[in-house]
């Protein structure tokens, strides 16, 4: 028998709708995982505030883990809610400043659960 065990991932009484995104290929990804979109082909990958071709602007989150090492994956991602910030899996080594700005002028937003 499975046991639920709630993770907290929300933070605040705002509605969280999800949308059907497509994520690029070459990336396993746990859930709650900002990602920005690509300008160019529209496709999704981790957020990188270092770009410039649109993943520097995070506007989705993971909703479960997911692996696109084997190509690319259509998937439900959120598009707006009010989460826990310490359960946010940032790529890379993003600066406290550029996870508070993160995802400024989007419908996400974080903040500490308790």
């Amino acid at each position: 028998m499975e046991t639920y065990v709630p993770d907290n991932r929300f933070s605040g009484s705002d509605e969280a709708a999800t949308t059907e995104i497509t994520i690029a290929s070459g990336h396993d990804l746990p859930a709650l995982s900002p990602l920005g979109q690509v300008a160019a082909s529209g496709k999704f990958v981790p957020w990188d505030p270092t770009e410039t071709d649109g993943s520097e602007v995070a506007t989705r989150l993971t909703v479960a883990p997911i692996d696109t090492t084997g190509g690319d994956e259509v998937t439900q991602a959120y598009k707006s809610g009010t989460f826990n910030v310490d359960l946010i899996e940032w790529d890379g080594t993003p600066t406290d400043a550029q996870k508070l700005t993160a995802f400024v002028g989007t419908p996400i937003s974080l903040q500490s659960a308790g």
